[in-house]
Parts: structure tokens; C-alpha cells; sequence
């Protein structure tokens, strides 16, 4: 966009502040890498769970909650919002429906 041209307001819905080009203004303009959360290492999905979930994962190739499909992905049986560890006791290699699925009524039981 020329240096002359008009400014516009911001990208960002409801936000009236003016910009000179169709991006964000400053305040809205957070890149896809910041924000609040914080990493996966300081939430404890570091070195250590990695080389974990890859035990996991080659103990248990097929999802163990529905028996058919290859596992994907590592699941807390115990949630760690409800007190979970990450003792291998307490992990399952699931498929990714199974993991949703379950993520999901887990998240609607919590509400």
C-alpha cells in the first residue's frame, strides 16, 4: 500500500482505530505464536513426556478404547485436571476419535 494512501480502520471487528493497511493495528496484531498460553514445555509436554508417548505409543500401536484403529495419539485416563499423573499406569495410546471423544465428555463433565 503507497504511503499516501487513506488510512483504514483495523482488521479487527469492532476496533476503530486506524491503520494503513488491512491488518490488524498493533493491539490485535498478535502474530500465531503469541499468546497467553504458555508453552508446552512449561505445561510438562517437554523432553521427558515425548520420550514417553513414544513408549506409550509403540506399547500400544492399536487405540485401546475401540480395538480397531492404530493409535495416534497418548490419552490421560485419569485427566490431569482431575489429579492425573503421567505414570505410564495412567496413559493409553488412542486413536484420534477415541481421544476426542472422550476429551469432550470429559470437558463437558467439568463444566
Amino acid at each position: 500500500m503507497s504511503a499516501w494512501a487513506a488510512k483504514r480502520p483495523c482488521s479487527r471487528v469492532g476496533c476503530a482505530k486506524l491503520v494503513t493497511n488491512a491488518q490488524p493495528c498493533p493491539e490485535h496484531g498478535r502474530r500465531p505464536w503469541e499468546h497467553d498460553q504458555p508453552s508446552a514445555a512449561l505445561r510438562g509436554y517437554g523432553h521427558r513426556w515425548r520420550k514417553l508417548r513414544a513408549l506409550v505409543l509403540a506399547e500400544e500401536p492399536t487405540c485401546r478404547y475401540c480395538r480397531h484403529a492404530p493409535s495416534t495419539t497418548v490419552d490421560h485416563v485419569i485427566p490431569k485436571a482431575k489429579a492425573g499423573t503421567d505414570e505410564r499406569a495412567n496413559l493409553a495410546g488412542a486413536c484420534n476419535r477415541c481421544h476426542a471423544t472422550k476429551s469432550g465428555r470429559e470437558g463437558r463433565d467439568g463444566r
